[in-house]
């Protein structure tokens, strides 16, 4: 396999993480308003038990800022490793491409 055909392998998977980050920055934006509206409520109406809203939304947050972060460290291993294995011998290319693949995906506990 030629490197220009890994490289476009490495863009398309790019594109279809930017496509899932950009839904998840979408949802924890819709989230985080939904949460700083109710909170806002509850201090103007005096009513306080419109924060529970708002620290709900809040615990929300933690699964798509997780989910962002491992899309961006992916990312970055994705676009550094063609470039840097590309000056490898066969062999040790071989390992390493292992070792990202391993790193990227081995520990998932999906």
């Amino acid at each position: 396999m030629e490197i220009e055909q890994i490289l476009e392998r490495v863009d398309e998977v790019h594109k279809q993480n930017r496509t899932t980050e950009i839904l998840l920055l979408v949802g924890t934006s819709i989230l985080f308003l939904c949460g700083i509206t109710c909170f806002i409520i509850a201090i103007v109406k005096q009513e306080f038990i419109w924060s529970t809203p708002s620290v709900v939304t809040t615990g929300l947050l933690h699964f798509p800022i997780k989910e962002i972060k491992l899309l961006r460290k992916k990312n970055i291993a994705l676009a550094t490793a063609p470039a840097l294995i590309s000056q490898l011998p066969k062999a040790q290319a071989a390992e390493e491409i292992q070792k990202l693949i391993h790193n990227l995906f081995g520990n998932d506990e999906r």
